[in-house]
């Protein structure tokens, strides 16, 4: 009983998870239009030049939290 509670716990997490990184992907590109903006298994990948000087870049940190 307990790893059926188990399974289901982890699919529901793998889900949030999938879900939290495609969201969080199109919040960046509509930030980023110029950058190039992809998601890889667990990550987030942004591919580009931007300004350290940039405030946007803070705004990517609160994302972080």
């Amino acid at each position: 009983m307990l790893s059926g509670v188990a399974v289901r716990g982890r699919t529901i997490a793998e889900a949030a998870q999938a879900r939290a990184i495609t969201e969080g992907a199109a919040r960046l590109q509509a930030a980023f239009p110029d950058l190039t903006v992809s998601s890889e298994d667990d990550a987030i990948v942004l591919v580009g030049r931007i300004s350290p000087e940039d405030a946007r870049l803070r705004w990517i940190g609160s994302l972080l939290r």
